[in-house]
């Protein structure tokens, strides 16, 4: 193994939250060398499938959602995947491992949380508190958005005031108008998303053509992923990133970090010394690679536990007039808040965020009917493409200790110890699903759906990872303090979503990037400016 010169921080993981501390850090404290690892590497748009005849078919296999599909399929993969067990677990964890993280293949709808979700405890005697509160974070919201470029339209009743948003909202296309007729017929509340997807040319990148696929990346960079927003300014900061770099190790001496062990492509080892260490790698990544490092390995503390996902239904409206169907950005319409805040005559408290949706490519849809085959399975295919509305149901998920990551006996290929996730939906995130889709199908026939499908629980809807190392201020019951700094090794830092305590019923990337730049500045204010 060979030992480098040393450095002042040492980042692991390239998406989101490591590129927004990366970005930050660079510009407040130049002085600082910093270096950042990732496992997988740089996509540009000609890797993309969106303009490949077999576009559709890439999401059944290098380019499906879950890392285990992908790995299942066979079939050369861009994203450097490890298999995770996840047969405990009715929702499938979904990730993309390279440069931009799941900014590559994420939907791009970017709300914040509301100033209750960082009060539950205190609000609502459930979950924990946040260590500050949204108007702590609300800096950092406001210059994530710039950084990120949001498209919306400022003055939303359900949120204290925003800043005029960057760019005008994205249409709503006919299926968000039509949602909408629905929630107004109610007098409910309804808004276009804020969305991390150019609608007028910013910051040097088009504006998105609606040409639909958003989930397959984004060949015309109207999409914000981290790798064409915050990544090329840190890299002109002078922060090095090294790809295909796969973490092994955080060392550890005397109580404080001092490096990472990492190989490179071609298997040889490293030792990269480094004053702090900063783990980026989602609520999987970052407490398998804590955990695999031996930091707060008492299975009585929180390291890997409190996993939250968001848990999602759907209710699917078939209309007469012809819509969308994939046309357009797929998670980006609009989105109701009307039954977010607590109102406990409901039966449960914490609340539901419905999200009226474009629809998925033609060959997905036909996939998911049933028959798949014969005169019936043409029928509702013409029945249903073109003419559907999905509302997308998404509740709050309360912290659980029992819903956990955990490691196996295994060393799996990257050389890291397997990864298995136990999870179980609670009887109140069951209420939360159950009375959404009321209130889903509700609207969906004002609307003038003439027929509703509805889908209690979408397995492939784990794309939020949150939570395994929570923030906190008693190290027995959380892993790293309001700067992201672990308990147990005060130099190691934490800056992505696990460290949410809890997660409120909205997208997540939104909070996780401007968690990142508040952990950044943290950092910064403390080594001072060189």
């Amino acid at each position: 193994m060979s030992k480098l010169a040393p450095v002042d921080v040492a980042v692991v993981g390239a998406g989101l939250g490591g590129a927004a501390f990366c970005k930050r850090l660079s510009e407040r404290a130049p002085h600082l060398r910093i270096v950042c690892l990732e496992r997988g590497d740089w996509l540009g748009p000609q890797n993309m499938p969106a303009h490949r005849k077999d576009w559709q078919s890439a999401i059944l296999g290098a380019w499906a959602a879950s890392p285990n599909a992908r790995l299942i399929a066979g079939e050369p993969s861009l994203s450097a995947d490890y298999p995770i067990d996840d047969s405990d677990s009715p929702i499938k964890p979904l990730m993309w491992n390279g440069v931009g993280g799941s900014t590559i293949n994420w939907a791009a709808h970017f709300p914040r949380l509301h100033p209750s979700d960082f009060k539950t405890k205190t609000l609502d005697g459930l979950g924990d508190d946040w260590p500050f509160t949204y108007f702590d974070l609300e800096p950092y919201y406001d210059r994530n958005d710039v950084e990120m470029g949001v498209a919306g339209l400022a003055g939303d009743p359900a949120y204290p005031p925003k800043p005029p948003r960057p760019m005008p909202p994205l249409p709503l296309g006919r299926a968000g108008a039509t949602a909408a007729r629905g929630f107004d017929s109610f007098g409910w509340h309804w808004w276009p998303v804020d969305a991390a997807i150019n609608s007028v040319v910013y910051d040097g990148r088009a504006a998105c053509n609606n040409c639909g696929p958003c989930l397959l990346g984004c060949p015309p960079r109207a999409k914000s992923s981290a790798d064409v927003t915050h990544w090329p300014k840190a890299l002109r900061a002078g922060v090095e990133l090294r790809t295909n770099c796969v973490t092994q190790q955080i060392v550890v001496q005397g109580g404080r970090a001092v490096g990472v062990i990492y190989r490179d492509a071609e298997g040889r080892e490293y030792e990269q010394p480094a004053s702090f260490v900063v783990v980026a790698c989602n609520g999987i990544g970052t407490a398998r690679l804590l955990m695999a490092s031996h930091i707060a390995t008492d299975p009585a503390l929180p390291l890997g536990r409190n996993l939250m996902f968001h848990p999602c239904a759907y209710a699917r409206g078939m209309f007469k007039e012809e819509l969308d169907g994939p046309r357009g950005p797929v998670g980006c319409s609009i989105y109701s808040h009307e039954f977010y805040e607590t109102d406990l005559s409901r039966g449960f408290a914490r609340g539901v965020q419905l999200q009226a949706t474009r629809e998925n490519a033609l060959l997905l849809q036909a996939l998911r009917l049933e028959p798949r085959w014969g005169r019936e399975a043409h029928r509702l295919l013409r029945e249903e493409f073109r003419h559907s509305v999905p509302m997308l149901v998404m509740v709050e998920d309360l912290p659980e200790a029992h819903n956990r990551v955990a490691l196996t006996d295994e060393i799996e290929s990257d050389g890291l110890p397997g990864v298995k996730i136990e999870y179980t939906l609670s009887e109140d995130s069951r209420k939360r699903l159950d009375f959404g889709l009321d209130r889903a199908e509700e609207v969906l026939r004002a609307a003038g759906a003439h027929r509703v499908v509805r889908v209690p629980l979408a397995p492939l809807t784990g794309w939020h990872l949150l939570g395994t190392a929570r923030m906190g201020d008693d190290p027995k019951t959380s892993v790293t303090d309001a700067r992201g700094r672990c308990h147990a090794v005060p130099n190691l830092i934490v800056a992505d979503g696990s460290l949410f305590p809890t997660v409120g019923a909205v997208n997540p990337g939104s909070t996780i990037g401007a968690l990142a730049l508040k952990i950044a500045d943290d950092l910064a204010g403390e080594v001072g400016r060189g």
